[in-house]
C-alpha cells in the first residue's frame, strides 16, 4: 500500500502544495487548489485558475490498495476506466462533468494520481425525490443501454465468462465479510450464487454505474444535473446495478417507472437479484469496519448479508 504521509495541517499543506505543482506543470498554468471533499480512496479540491471557471480534482489517497474484498486496487487504472466511462456516457447524451485532464502517476512519492473535470456546484443530500428518482430510472435505463465495443471497450473489458467471474467476486465479498460474521462454508456459497445467476450470461454487456445514489448525484429540486463517481463502473448484468440500487433503498416504483420495468416481472428474478446485491452488503460489511467506523451499518449490513445468504439457500434446495 501506497499512502501519502498528510497528517496535521502541515501534512495536507505539503499535500496541496505538490499537487498544485503537477497541475501547473502538467496544465502549463499557474493554478492554486483548496480543499473541496474526499473519500475513501481519494481527495477532491477545487482549482482555480486566473482566466477559467473553476475546476475539481480527485487525486490518490492510496495508489495502490490490497484490499479482502476486491483484491489489488490501483487508483491509476481506475481513472483510465473512469475517463473511457465519462466519454461514453457523453456521448449518450447522459450528464457527467467532462473530463479535461489526467495523469497517472510513474512515482507517487513525488505527486498522486489524478483526474481534471467541470466542476457542477451542488448539494449533497442521501435523499433522492420521488421526481428526481424517476429521472433516475431513465438515465440508468439509458446506460444500460450503452454496450461497449471494439475501441469502447478498453479499460472496460468485460470478462469472457461472466457468471464466473461475478461468482468469484460475490464469492470474495462473502468471504471477507466472513471475518465479521458467521457465513456458510464457500462450496455452499458458491453453489447457490451460481444456481440463483444461472441464465444470466448473455444479459452481460451493459455499461453499469454500480454507485447510483444520491450522495453521487447533482440535484437541483427535482432536476438530476449531473452524475458523479464513476469508479465502480463496469460491463456486466443490469440487474446487478438494479440489486445494488434496491440495497440503497431506490428500487422504487417511481424508480422502475423511468426505467421502463415491469415490478411483477422483475419479481421473477428475486434470486438473482438477492445474489447480486450481496455485491454491496458484504462490501459494507467490511468497509464498515476496516476503512470507516459505522457501527449501526455495520450491524444493518450484516443482518441484511445474513438474510439474502438464508434465502439463496432455500431458494437453490432441489424441490
Amino acid at each position: 500500500m501506497m499512502r501519502a504521509d498528510v497528517s496535521g495541517a502541515s501534512g495536507q499543506r505539503a499535500r496541496l502544495q505538490r499537487l498544485q505543482d503537477a497541475l501547473s506543470r502538467h496544465l502549463d498554468e499557474t493554478v492554486e487548489v483548496m480543499p473541496y471533499s474526499g473519500g475513501v480512496d481519494c481527495w477532491v479540491d477545487i482549482v482555480r485558475r486566473r482566466d477559467a471557471p473553476d475546476v475539481v480534482v480527485r487525486s490518490a489517497k492510496i495508489e495502490r490498495l490490497v484490499t479482502r474484498y476486491d483484491g489489488l486496487v490501483d487508483f491509476g487504472v481506475v481513472l483510465e476506466k473512469e475517463v473511457a466511462v465519462s466519454r461514453l456516457l457523453r456521448e449518450a447524451n447522459i450528464p457527467t462533468p467532462a473530463v479535461l485532464a489526467w495523469h497517472r502517476s510513474s512515482d507517487p512519492e513525488i505527486e498522486p494520481s489524478w483526474m481534471v473535470a467541470e466542476f457542477v456546484p451542488h448539494e449533497t443530500s442521501d435523499e433522492v425525490s420521488p421526481r428526481a428518482q424517476v429521472e433516475l430510472g431513465g438515465l440508468a435505463r439509458r446506460l444500460h443501454a450503452i454496450e461497449p465495443q471494439g475501441s469502447d471497450v478498453g479499460p472496460l473489458a468485460p470478462p469472457a465468462h461472466w457468471n464466473e467471474w461475478i461468482v468469484q467476486r460475490l464469492l470474495m465479498r462473502v468471504e471477507a465479510a466472513g471475518n465479521y460474521m458467521p457465513i456458510p462454508a464457500s462450496p455452499v456459497i458458491r453453489g447457490a450464487l451460481a444456481a440463483a445467476i444461472e441464465t444470466r450470461q448473455s444479459n452481460a454487456g451493459s455499461l453499469l454505474h454500480l454507485d447510483l445514489r444520491g450522495p453521487n448525484l447533482a440535484i437541483d429540486g427535482d432536476r438530476i444535473l449531473a452524475i458523479f463517481d464513476l469508479a465502480n463502473a463496469i460491463v456486466g448484468d443490469p440487474l446487478l446495478e438494479l440489486a445494488r440500487i434496491r440495497g440503497c433503498g431506490l428500487l422504487t416504483p417511481e424508480f422502475l417507472e423511468g426505467y421502463g420495468e415491469d415490478p411483477a416481472k422483475l419479481a421473477q428474478a428475486d434470486a438473482a437479484l438477492d445474489a447480486y446485491e450481496l455485491d454491496l452488503a458484504a462490501l459494507l460489511v467490511v468497509v464498515s469496519r476496516e476503512e470507516f467506523e459505522d457501527e449501526s451499518l455495520h450491524r444493518r449490513m450484516v443482518e441484511r448479508v445474513d438474510m439474502l445468504l438464508a434465502r439463496l439457500l432455500r431458494s437453490s434446495r432441489p424441490r
